[in-house]
């Protein structure tokens, strides 16, 4: 790909037709008469929160200047000769002298490029693409991940799920750790850091964007995002203790800098939406974590909280897509690594766990799909309100939940079989390897491969370890496994 010159650069951005909008967040903080200054893009570029018309692209400007600002290009080839937006987008030390902007006016289900431009040169040309429209029946390819610990090992799943063909990417928690460490052995980088204030969680996102496999993912596919703990601290809602106000706020505040994600105006860490892909599968993004209670706070126990609950029983009786996709940190399976309950997980909250598959049951809510990360182990089991007869086979499973492999973070390795004797629910376990997931969604079948990569070289490979298909309605998975004996 040619990289565009910074003559191309200014001759472009005079021309185009767009709405952009910088972020209120960002508006309150910086100044309104934006001016391009100088500065280098060296965390990479970004894009998220794809709609059938609108983006929201995302760099960060390396400059000493207190406020400064670069200039934004969209188009639609990679030589940025077809401008379709421009926008001079504000930045400063406020918000980590990161850039953020919503460009609308996109059209559906369409391949966009875009690079950022500063007075000392220009970022890498980045690719994205916009939804489809939400009637569209077109099959759906999605990939996700979770627990990416920088000393753990090299971010080599993102190397290889960036050269996918992709229609969205999501990340489902652990996006950093907030803690730092001496160098054990075995361990492929340094980071001896604690997280504990706005400058050291900061510290965190820049540390992780130094990994050249999750750069290039960032680089080339939109992404959704949802939080788990670490981004804050571990297991921080167990409350024993609970984390000071002012570092939660800034564990959540970095991420927002640094993720390119859509802020709910009334609420600016709210992470829980419905996000309709198209006639074939909606997303719905809960939170495990902020809206619990009952954990040493003298209140009934919820993982999500009543208005979360409510909200989320409500959306998925009225979806109308094929497949109802819930996107979550958390297993929901009961005792899922086969090691008794993870009082962590929804084994810690039977009551909403009975509640959310008890109405998906009584409903008779078709085609449930969980996506969880969190639990650092590749797996698959089916879901029922009543596990116990699910064991024994004699009550139908109400969904299925995939589980997949962290980026590096260490799991729980025991034999499969092991597993099942203790959950017979579970289809498949893997807690040796590390990687990413990838499914396809269609009319007729959802169809999920885990891939497991060498994660002690930056340049190390990707295999095939599962794949999993399952026929719209069953509820249950045809297995295919292709892992290596260990």
């Amino acid at each position: 790909m040619r990289q565009p010159t910074r003559r191309e650069l200014v001759v472009a951005g005079a021309a185009g037709a767009f709405t952009a909008a910088v972020p209120p967040a960002y508006g309150s903080l910086l100044s309104r008469r934006p001016k391009v200054g100088p500065g280098r893009f060296r965390d990479g570029v970004a894009t998220g929160d794809p709609t059938p018309g609108a983006i929201t692209f995302w760099s960060r400007l390396r400059t000493d200047r207190l406020r400064s600002g670069a200039r934004l290009i969209v188009a639609r080839d990679a030589d940025m000769r077809r401008v379709v937006a421009t926008a001079v987008v504000p930045t400063g030390r406020a918000v980590d002298h990161t850039l953020k902007a919503r460009v609308g006016g996109l059209k559906p289900d369409t391949e966009y490029y875009y690079v950022w431009e500063s007075r000392s040169g220009s970022s890498p040309v980045g690719r994205t693409r916009t939804r489809s429209p939400k009637d569209s029946a077109e099959p759906l390819r999605i990939a996700f991940s979770s627990c990416q610990q920088y000393q753990a090992g090299y971010f080599t799943p993102h190397t290889h799920a960036a050269a996918e063909e992709l229609d969205l990417y999501l990340f489902l928690g652990d996006y950093i750790y907030e803690k730092g460490r001496a160098p054990l052995p075995g361990d492929a980088r340094t980071d001896r850091t604690d997280a504990v204030d706005l400058a050291s969680y900061r510290y965190k996102y820049a540390l992780a964007r130094t990994d050249a496999g999750l750069q290039e993912l960032h680089r080339l596919h939109p992404a959704l995002h949802v939080l788990d703990d670490h981004e804050v601290e571990n297991n921080y809602s167990d409350n024993l203790p609970p984390p000071q106000p002012l570092q939660r706020y800034a564990g959540y505040r970095a991420a927002s800098e640094w993720i390119p994600r859509v802020v709910n105006k009334r609420d600016r860490f709210r992470i829980y939406r419905r996000v309709p892909l198209n006639a074939n599968a909606e997303l719905f993004l809960i939170d495990t974590r902020q809206y619990r209670q009952g954990s040493a706070d003298g209140r009934p126990r919820s993982i999500l909280g009543p208005t979360q609950m409510a909200w989320l029983l409500a959306a998925l009786k009225s979806s109308t897509a094929r497949w109802k996709i819930i996107v979550q940190q958390m297993p929901v399976s009961a005792a899922p690594t086969g090691s008794g309950a993870r009082t962590d997980a929804w084994d810690g909250f039977p009551e909403d766990r009975t509640l959310l598959l008890g109405e998906i049951e009584r409903n008779g809510i078709p085609n449930v799909v969980f996506l969880t990360g969190d639990a650092h182990v590749f797996a698959c089991s089916t879901v029922a309100s009543n596990f116990d007869l699910l064991g024994e086979g004699s009550v139908r499973p109400s969904a299925v939940e995939y589980i997949g492999g962290s980026v590096t973070s260490p799991g729980l390795v025991k034999p499969e079989n092991d597993v099942r004797v203790e959950s017979p629910w579970v289809r498949q376990y893997n807690g040796s390897f590390h990687g990413y997931s990838i499914f396809t969604v269609d009319p007729a079948n959802l169809v999920m491969e885990y891939r497991y990569s060498d994660i002690s070289n930056p340049a190390g490979g990707t295999s095939l370890l599962e794949r999993f298909t399952q026929p719209t309605g069953a509820n249950d998975v045809i297995r295919q496994s292709f892992a290596p004996i260990v």
